[in-house]
């Protein structure tokens, strides 16, 4: 096949030449960017391992700030619940006012 346009004649065999190049420069530059996602991808994944660190060291500060406040928060409850036992136990008794009254009669008694 012959293409004439003025004084260029294009044959079959340019043709051919021609389509092996732009397919040698669209494999050259597939290839570029396969390499370059390649690149991508490591470096994520190096990111995404040093987040992982960071989370885990926030998990660990967090814990340690965690447990502290909650045995505080265990020993607040206990002793409140100590209080309400006392109080508890001290109505039950009456106060102690009538055994302070028995006193003093007993001892009005005796004068």
């Amino acid at each position: 096949m012959i293409l004439a346009a003025g004084d260029i004649e294009i044959t079959a065999m340019d043709v051919q030449i021609l389509l092996v190049f732009i397919l040698a420069l669209l494999t050259l530059s597939l290839m570029a960017v396969g390499f370059y996602v390649i690149t991508v991808l490591k470096e994520l994944r190096e990111t995404i391992k040093k987040s992982n660190n960071i989370l885990d060291n926030v998990q660990e500060v967090t814990e340690s700030v965690t447990n502290p406040i909650s045995t505080i928060s265990s020993i607040i409850s206990g002793i409140t619940q100590g209080f309400k036992a006392v109080k508890t136990i001290t109505t039950l008794r009456g106060d102690g006012n009538e055994e302070k009254e028995d006193i003093k009669n007993v001892q009005q008694k005796r004068k």
